[in-house]
Formats: structure tokens, C-alpha cells, sequence
């Protein structure tokens, strides 16, 4: 059999080549349709503010003060938070918003780190016209950005309520199993991937992996099956995924969380989850528990001695995601315990 000649080598270079730029060009216009798409689903909540060149979504409702400003966890937008900022706005003002690139915001040129989100948070606020004092109600990963914007503005700050917050240590001694599959990877490539996150969502590879997701997550309690929908559409976004896409992560929150320091005297509530994550594995649960133990007696209490006023609450019944009535009656008593010192 004879050796493939260079004119034919050429050939299939070429050919391959042809494809490639074909499933490229059909990526990206792939990726376009879809985001025009997911502008005409869901129609946008709340209102755009500039905060210079591009827009971030915030809706407010109530009166009075302090203003209750509501974060969400992980890479969920702000409407996650919509039927828990009506009940707050019964008894003072309230606002929900979308950090950049989630929801109905634009996406920031800048990686979304704690520092970005506390900068980009603070803008929005003072843009909109949400004047302070505030109250920073934290839910897991946000609970970072809570303690950035308060230690970078502290005197607009005047409470904060924690809901089962993430701590800057607690990734040295997370169970395997807690961890993400992309999180088992050898750090080298975890970064490869990291870096590649921005062109893969912009040839459609983010979006047509997303929609092959799997199963939609719980949605809040309360929300009407249309309400689930615009929720669980609006975390399917490319633009979600990238902005929830930070490196090294783990080493720069640590660093902005000791740039952050303490809340001093300010009014602060500290929700646990009172149970331990359970996956039905004898080992696997031994694990958990065990770092449950180290989650509510150690972290979680360390996040209520940020502050000289801080109380740390134990839901006893509830696992990560602590229910709406527990997190409304801590926003209630913060406010109250602002209101008194006034």
C-alpha cells in the first residue's frame, strides 16, 4: 500500500479545516439566536440602571429604612428572591438585583470576583437612588460579597444577615463528595478549563451543554410553575454561566476576605443549617458529618464573631438551603435592632 501522496494530505487538511470554520460560524450564530430568544421569553422584572456603560436589573418595593438589600447563592439571579422581597417590603423597603452577567443584567469585563460584585453592587445602589443605611442579607456563596461591600463602604452598612454562608476555609476540608466533578480535576487543568469558559460560550458550546443539563433544581416555595420556568430559563443563560466562572477561586476569596475584616458593632445574624448534607453512602455520610460538625461549631460560629453584636442562629430542621420563614424573621430582627438604636 502506498503512502498517501501531498496533494491528498492537503485535500483533507483542507477539508478539515472547512469544517471546523463551519461548526464555528454555526456556534456563534447558534449562541446569538439563542440569547435573542431568551430576550423575548422573559421579559425583563425590575429596571435597567447605567453604572457606566453598561446596565445592571434592580427592583425595589416598600418603605422605610433600613433598605434590605438581597443577594443570592451561587450564580442565581435576583429573581430567585422575588416572593422572599415582597413579605420583607411589608415592613421596610426592599430590593432585589442581578449581578452581572445573571438575569437580566449585562455581563462585566472584568472576572466576577467578591471584590467586582461588592464594586458593581455599590454603583447600582447609588445610581438607582437606594440611599443607606443598608441591610446585606448573604445566601451561601454571596455571603463573600456581603462581607466585601461591608468592609469596603462600612459606613452605609448597618446590619447583615447571613444564611448559611460560605467561609473562606472551608474548601481545605470539604469531603470529595461535596465537590463538583470539574473541582476533582488536577488544578492545572481545572485552570485550562477555566480560561477556555469565554470562547466556548461564544461559539454556542456553554449554551447546547446547558440545555443538556439535566433535571431543573427545586424552585423556591411559593413559586407558580410560570415563575419556576423564568427562573430555571434565566440560570440556563451562557452569560449565567460564564459570569459564575472564577479561577483559582478559592485563593482569591481567601485574600479579599481578610482585606474585608470584621463588622465591628454592627447588627448581625448568622442562620445554620442545622443538618448535614446526607448521599445515602455509609463513608461518604460518616464524612459529612463530621464536616457538619466542623460547618456549625466552627465556621458558622466564626462568621458570627465578625461582629460584637453577632448571633449565630441553628435552623435545627434544615439542610443548606434554609427556608424563607427562618431567613424573613432574621431580616425582621435585624431591622428592629437598627431601628431601636436610632
Amino acid at each position: 500500500m502506498q503512502p498517501p501522496t501531498k496533494q491528498r494530505v492537503r485535500f483533507v487538511s483542507k477539508c478539515l479545516f472547512l469544517l471546523v470554520a463551519v461548526l464555528i460560524f454555526a456556534g456563534i450564530a447558534y449562541e446569538q439566536i439563542g440569547e435573542r430568544l431568551d430576550r423575548k421569553r422573559f421579559p425583563q422584572v425590575g429596571r435597567s440602571v447605567d453604572i457606566g456603560g453598561r446596565s445592571l436589573n434592580i427592583y425595589c418595593s416598600g418603605e422605610g429604612g433600613p433598605v434590605v438589600i438581597l443577594d443570592t447563592g451561587g450564580s442565581a439571579p435576583g429573581y430567585e428572591n422575588l416572593l422572599l422581597q415582597r413579605r420583607v417590603a411589608q415592613f421596610t423597603r426592599a430590593c432585589w438585583f442581578d449581578r452581572a452577567g445573571l438575569g437580566w443584567s449585562d455581563p462585566s469585563p472584568v472576572e466576577q470576583t467578591n471584590a467586582a460584585i461588592a464594586e458593581d453592587l455599590h454603583a447600582l445602589l447609588h445610581a438607582a437612588g437606594v440611599a443607606p443605611p443598608y441591610v446585606l442579607v448573604g445566601v451561601s456563596f454571596s455571603g463573600f460579597n456581603v462581607r466585601v461591600f461591608a468592609g469596603k463602604y462600612p459606613v452605609e452598612v448597618a446590619g447583615v444577615v447571613l444564611v448559611d454562608s460560605a467561609h473562606e476555609d472551608q474548601y481545605r476540608h470539604e469531603p470529595r463528595v461535596t465537590l463538583a466533578p470539574v473541582n476533582r480535576l488536577p488544578r492545572q487543568i481545572r485552570n485550562v478549563l477555566c480560561e477556555c469558559v469565554p470562547l466556548a460560550a461564544r461559539v454556542g458550546l456553554v449554551r447546547f451543554l446547558l440545555q443538556r443539563s439535566g433535571p431543573r433544581r427545586d424552585a423556591p416555595p411559593g413559586f407558580t410553575a410560570d415563575q419556576a420556568a423564568t427562573l430555571h430559563g434565566l440560570e440556563l443563560q451562557t452569560k449565567s454561566f460564564v459570569a459564575g466562572t472564577v479561577c483559582n477561586f478559592e485563593e482569591k476569596v481567601s485574600m479579599q476576605m481578610r482585606a474585608a475584616g470584621n463588622l465591628g458593632d454592627r447588627s448581625l445574624i448568622v442562620l445554620t443549617a442545622g443538618q448535614p448534607l446526607r448521599v445515602g453512602e455509609p463513608e461518604a455520610d460518616k464524612e459529612l458529618v463530621a464536616f457538619h460538625e466542623m460547618w456549625v461549631h466552627q465556621f458558622q460560629a466564626q462568621l458570627a464573631r465578625l461582629s460584637t453584636r453577632g448571633q449565630q442562629v441553628i435552623v435545627e430542621n434544615s439542610g443548606h438551603a434554609i427556608g424563607p420563614e427562618a431567613v424573613l424573621q432574621a431580616i425582621r430582627e435585624v431591622v428592629m435592632q437598627i431601628r431601636e438604636k436610632q
